[in-house]
């Protein structure tokens, strides 16, 4: 096991999604050769009457019991999942909160699209949002369950490349994963702009097409990609719906935590959440704001 690299960081709340973020986590790890730890976050902000009244004792030592099951109930899945060294922790916080400050010395943070908290169902899972949009590190949360399927190894990662600064970063990404899971990689540039008025429609068309077509020449290009099957994909349409129509045949979907023109104070980008509350396939979204 590679003990230099950082490792992949996954929080549990004791539901389903949770355990499905735990297996693909777990997986992750062994092709990586990194460690794993998983994280149940006890709320105990929570639990202050008023914000001024301390919870008593009993009411802590009980969550942390139903914790610690949580949390050895996950680490037999990760083991079995071929995990290579696989530690637990309780932490005090909120799940959101204790996760971007782990997201600080990990790899990747792995959470599922939902869970127990009052905001279940909301925004794709208020921790995916927030952790989504605030990790210090790469983020990937698990949707779907075609990635589960034994025939998913198969399927192509896909990447959302919108030509702005942080492409290639977003390219690498996709690339590594490609490689680790030995699968071909589809580089995905779509273009949402409508045709000028004053121009033919069928030129405009062609040269957002051929604009496309350059732009991903010129990053694969540049880029290696390590012996990694790579086919590039220029489609006028939304990124939105491209990705999450590809999602359907994909095991994974890499893009960015920001579209063009995101500031680091937004949340995510607006591709970003209707992947968040749409794709068919698990999320990966490339930290590209410092």
């Amino acid at each position: 096991m590679n003990t230099t690299q950082p490792p992949i960081i996954t929080g549990i709340d004791g539901s389903g999604e949770a355990l499905d973020a735990v297996r693909w986590a777990g997986r992750a790890a062994r092709l990586r050769d990194v460690p794993l730890e998983i994280v149940h976050a006890l709320d105990f902000p929570a639990l202050l009457a008023g914000g001024v009244v301390p919870p008593p004792e009993e009411m802590k030592d009980t969550l942390r019991a139903h914790g610690q099951r949580y949390l050895r109930a996950a680490q037999e899945i990760a083991e079995a999942q071929g995990a290579p060294a696989v530690t637990t922790r309780l932490d005090p916080d909120r799940a959101a909160p204790a996760l971007i400050e782990a997201s600080r010395t990990a790899a990747l943070v792995v959470v599922g699209s939902g869970g127990r908290g009052r905001l279940t169902g909301l925004l794709a899972g208020s921790v995916a949002s927030a952790v989504g949009a605030h990790a210090a590190c790469d983020v990937v949360v698990v949707r779907g369950d075609s990635w589960d399927d034994p025939d998913a190894a198969d399927r192509p990662i896909v990447a959302g490349i919108d030509g702005s600064e942080p492409s290639a970063r977003i390219l690498a990404a996709a690339v590594a994963e490609a490689k680790v899971r030995k699968t071909h990689l589809v580089v995905v540039h779509a273009s949402a702009d409508e045709p000028r008025p004053e121009a033919e429609p069928h030129l405009d068309r062609q040269a957002a097409t051929d604009a496309g077509e350059r732009l991903l020449g010129d990053l694969t290009g540049a880029h290696d990609a390590g012996g990694v099957t790579l086919e590039r994909v220029v489609v006028r349409g939304h990124p939105r719906r491209e990705l999450i129509e590809r999602s359907a045949t994909a095991q994974l979907v890499v893009l960015g935590d920001r579209g063009r023109g995101g500031f680091p104070g937004l949340l995510l980008g607006s591709t970003g959440q209707a992947l968040l509350h749409n794709a068919a396939c698990p999320v990966y979204l490339v930290r590209t704001v410092a």
